[in-house]
């Protein structure tokens, strides 16, 4: 069954993002997260999507992961350190 759809997709997908990644799921090896949602979307789109648009399918449990989502939720972490922290590093490097 796999051989079938890895030769179909060898033969007739776009060469885009999430192609390698799907032909490894295929073939038996492992993927991060990431690597599976890409794989995952290309898969989705018909072996044609090159990743870099937004789908629009928001009926999808993928598309808020998807990095070309307008409305995706952006990481609002600052990595500011306070004064007095800035005092105890300096005070220890001297």
């Amino acid at each position: 069954m796999n051989s079938k759809l890895i030769s179909e997709i060898k033969k007739h997908g776009k060469t885009a993002r999430g192609r390698q990644e799907l032909l490894k799921h295929l073939d038996g090896g492992r993927l991060t997260l990431k690597q599976a949602v890409i794989a995952r979307c290309y898969d989705c789109a018909g072996f044609f999507a090159d990743g870099k648009v937004d789908c629009g399918l928001k009926h999808c449990s993928l598309h808020p992961f998807m990095a070309y989502n307008a409305n995706r939720a952006k990481k609002t972490t600052s990595k500011t350190a306070s004064t007095a922290h800035m005092e105890k590093m300096r005070a220890a490097r001297r």
